[in-house]
């Protein structure tokens, strides 16, 4: 809490001000819940900005003693700014997205819960073996990289140039393995038989581990988070039931992401040979980091007020749409936050990308990154809009089990895109997309051969 006569009591209007704002919004979203289908997407974009931008001044209050309260004042300006950006476009933007949406209801009946498990577990048996390839055949480091960050993993590679030509074929594979074990997590509260469901409870325990151990905290909520909104939209279970899982699993993953934070860069092997740090001391040694995107966008304000930092005015963006292209294609490919890491002290480094590590702007900060205090955070409220306005699609088209699935993944990395609108972040997204056609064109080739069936109804 605030120190008495901190200069942070002096936000605390403001605070008070921004949090009514968010909390009206997200009354309203959950009231429209069935009414309006951009509801459940614009809920997840709410909670993100919440726990981004509101839980970290009262979290790490200490964080905000360097900055002049004015600065912290601008910055929930311009989380205000956001979200009423985000509100009033999102409803138009919407609709538009709806726009024929029922045209897949031909292919509604092409994949059930228990034929798109097969599928699903196909792939991720094909991309554990490619991983386990790249691993010397060492399937058993594959499953459970306990060496964390300080070991080998299936999908290590070099950053920028020095991943070499088959850089984008292993990023490629890695976001794949993400997506797949995510859409078997979301296939856990979904209805199929006994046996297809212990299949799914196998493969869920072999493949989870894997996110536990990398020591990638954002990775493991990527395939977590879909499976509990599957539980929380569609079990069948009372209420009460839901509430009381919603904190188990709040405090299962509480204290699974101290344990990374904690043993991610010396590896969890220390830990299960009883040599090095205790279970306990690696539970109650730091709190979390990472919720800093409220701090960032702090820095951001100042180095603009300084003088220090130039507007792309439109350039990240850019840059982060250029990731899909390959840099075996483009070598000199544009990198993605070496200036704003140069600018935080992060230079000086003598890898080929010249910093230590790249510092994420957060969702509010990359807009004014790119267009300034005023029109940054309306272009990322305008952007999260589009996206959420993508999900109302997917959400209407659930009755294709695809599309579902799909949906629960997209709605599960909304939380992520709070730290930067990134492909970094999509390219899961982007993959399960193409898949999804894929299968959905292989029904439509069989409905026009006389192969497959049309169901008669959606």
């Amino acid at each position: 809490m605030f120190q008495a006569g901190s200069h942070l009591t002096n936000v605390l209007p403001l605070y008070t001000l921004a949090l009514t704002l968010l909390l009206g919004l997200m009354f309203e979203a959950f009231k429209k819940r069935k009414t309006r289908p951009w509801s459940i997407p614009a809920l997840a974009v709410y909670a993100t900005v919440g726990i981004w931008y509101y839980v970290e001044l009262f979290y790490t209050p200490e964080r905000f003693q360097q900055f002049s309260f004015e600065i912290i004042e601008a910055s929930y300006i311009q989380v205000i700014l956001f979200l009423i950006t985000f509100r009033l476009f999102l409803p138009g933007i919407t609709r538009r997205c709806l726009k024929n949406y029922h045209a897949i209801w031909r292919f509604a009946g092409a994949f059930n819960p228990r034929r798109l498990l097969i599928f699903v577990g196909f792939l991720w048996l094909c991309l554990l073996a490619y991983g386990a390839y790249r691993l010397n055949g060492d399937i058993l480091n594959a499953l459970f990289p306990v060496a964390s960050r300080a070991g080998r993993h299936m999908w290590g590679r070099a950053a920028a140039g020095g991943a070499g030509s088959s850089g984008f074929i292993v990023s490629s594979a890695g976001y794949t393995y993400t997506l797949v074990t995510a859409f078997l997590v979301t296939l856990l509260p979904l209805p199929m038989g006994r046996q297809r469901k212990f299949l799914n409870i196998v493969l869920v325990c072999l493949a989870l581990p894997y996110f536990v151990f990398l020591g990638d905290r954002n990775k493991l909520l990527a395939v977590v988070m879909p499976g509990y909104f599957s539980y929380a939209l569609f079990s069948p279970d009372k209420v009460w039931r839901k509430i009381l899982f919603s904190a188990a699993i709040f405090l299962i993953l509480n204290h699974v992401l101290t344990l990374i934070i904690s043993l991610r860069n010396v590896g969890f092997s220390d830990l299960f040979s009883g040599g090095g740090i205790t279970f306990t001391e690696a539970l109650s040694s730091q709190k979390h980091r990472g919720l800093n995107m409220l701090e960032e966008l702090c820095y951001i304000n100042r180095f603009y007020e300084q003088g220090q930092l130039t507007l792309s005015y439109g350039g990240r963006y850019l840059a982060e749409l250029a990731n899909v292209i390959p840099r075996a294609v483009w070598p000199n490919k544009p990198l993605i936050g070496i200036e704003y890491a140069v600018l935080r002290g992060f230079g000086g480094a003598s890898n080929d990308i010249g910093v230590f590590a790249t510092v994420s702007t957060g969702l509010l900060g990359q807009g004014f990154y790119n267009f300034g205090p005023i029109f940054g955070p309306m272009a990322s409220g305008t952007l999260m809009a589009i996206w959420a306005g993508w999900l109302s699609r997917l959400w209407m088209q659930q009755y294709s089990v695809l599309r579902l699935c799909l949906f629960l993944v997209s709605l599960g990395l909304t939380f992520n895109l709070g730290r930067e609108i990134s492909l970094l972040v999509l390219w899961p997204v982007l993959f399960g997309y193409g898949i999804v056609r894929f299968l959905e064109n292989s029904q439509k080739k069989r409905i026009r051969r006389g192969l497959g069936s049309v169901p008669n109804s959606a």
